[in-house]
């Protein structure tokens, strides 16, 4: 396959072509072998200007569409017959309009080609159904008559900017992992001291006052020891152990540490685990923290009590284990950002944003998969599918509701 021409080399192509056209039109009598060469290198515009992958649009000196190739129709999802005549501009998000309007009469005046529409700030196309995305833009003119023509040519980079973002992402991840296991050395042995401290006067003191200030200061180290776990792991600074696991132990594991938070808070538990499921090869500590902190979002999203909903299904080839809640939602403009590195939707100082990011790691690292359905006001469900541990799995009993747990 030939490689794809940058910009600068098409647009030479095309302006050679375009003054090979011009000589051969200033005849005033042509030859028929002038007539002829003339048709070839017609032939030749007309077909690179069809088949190049890039966006080649011409316009007039009142910037209005008089070509619009195969390649722009595909780009902005419109044919040329709608867009002969009307402005360009009708492809640039509105705030970007003047800037190119402005910059075409510049150029026209200057002749510098193969300039950029970003560096006027213009560096979004936008599609007749209305999304925006990344463009990259080169431009020429020629005249024919008296006639001046700009043509334009497009490239669509959204793939390049995703991998650009992928690649700074890898990037940031890679030093904080570094970063991670150095703080992890260093803070980890004066909390350990603390934390110890602090429970020895609670012991040995009776004043309620000092205990409620001692058990501050115990819950304040217990969250910045979790913060770091949260770092470690989703750093990978520790290789998992895959065993066959039964999900099951694990939840109840999971729900037992829950159990008096839950019922202060008016969290009504509800368990559902279908009898029999294979295992899967899984880190039983990894599972653990994935329960772990789903349990722990979905408590948070109940601030004013609900019910907490966890089912395991056994799915053929794999298992499906679900969380629920009944709390407050996820907006839909949310929802694909909840695994991205620190986002989060609680206010600051009440989560890191890696949580999500941490399970959908652990999950990730197991062959499996994680999926999330939500409605505002109405609460959240994830989903995660496993595979069972095939070489272990025992042919499941006729499917029932099994046995169920409420608390």
């Amino acid at each position: 396959m030939a490689p794809h021409p940058s910009k600068a080399e098409l647009i030479k192509e095309v302006e050679t072509l375009r003054r090979e056209l011009a000589e051969l039109r200033t005849h005033e009598t042509l030859s028929r072998r002038t007539s002829k060469g003339l048709q070839i290198v017609e032939r030749q515009l007309a077909g690179i200007i069809q088949s190049t992958m890039d966006a080649i649009i011409t316009i007039d000196d009142e910037q209005r569409v008089v070509q619009f190739n195969a390649a722009a129709e595909s780009m902005f999802g419109c044919s040329a017959n709608e867009t002969m005549g009307k402005p360009i501009d009708r492809f640039l998000p509105e705030r970007f309009r003047a800037n190119h309007r402005q910059h075409v009469k510049n150029f026209g005046k200057t002749q510098i080609t193969d300039r950029r529409m970003g560096a006027l700030g213009a560096v979004s196309g936008l599609r007749v159904n209305g999304e925006e995305f990344p463009i990259e833009a080169s431009i020429s003119q020629f005249k024919k008559g008296k006639q001046r023509f700009f043509t334009v040519i497009l490239r669509d980079i959204t793939e390049r900017k995703g991998l650009e973002r992928q690649l700074r992402q890898t990037e940031r991840l890679a030093e904080l992992g570094t970063l991670a296991a150095g703080m992890a050395h260093e803070i980890g042995t004066p909390m350990n001291v603390i934390l110890g401290r602090a429970e020895y006067l609670m012991r040995k003191t009776s004043e309620e006052s000092t205990k409620k200030e001692l058990t501050t200061i115990v819950a304040q180290v217990e969250r910045i020891t979790k913060i770091m776990n949260q770092l470690l792991s989703f750093a990978r600074q520790r290789p998992i152990e895959r065993h066959p696991l039964a999900l099951s132990l694990v939840v109840h594991e999971i729900v037992d540490v829950f159990r008096e938070r839950l019922e202060k808070q008016r969290i009504r538990l509800e368990v559902d685990l279908e009898p029999h499921c294979p295992t899967v090869p899984a880190d039983r500590d990894q599972m653990g923290q994935v329960l772990l902190n789903l349990i722990v979002n979905a408590i948070q999203a109940m601030s004013g009590g609900g019910t907490l909903s966890l089912t395991l299904r056994c799915r053929n080839d794999h298992v499906l284990l679900s969380v629920s809640d009944t709390g407050c939602g996820i907006p839909a403009d949310h929802v694909p950002k909840l695994f991205t590195p620190f986002f989060s939707t609680k206010e600051v100082g009440e989560g890191t944003g890696l949580g999500l990011t941490v399970v959908h790691g652990i999950i990730e690292e197991h062959q499996g998969s994680i999926t999330v359905d939500s409605e505002p006001g109405r609460g959240t469900t994830f989903h995660i599918h496993l595979p069972v541990q095939q070489a272990l799995a025992e042919p499941s009993p006729p499917r029932g509701r099994g046995q169920g747990e409420e608390a």
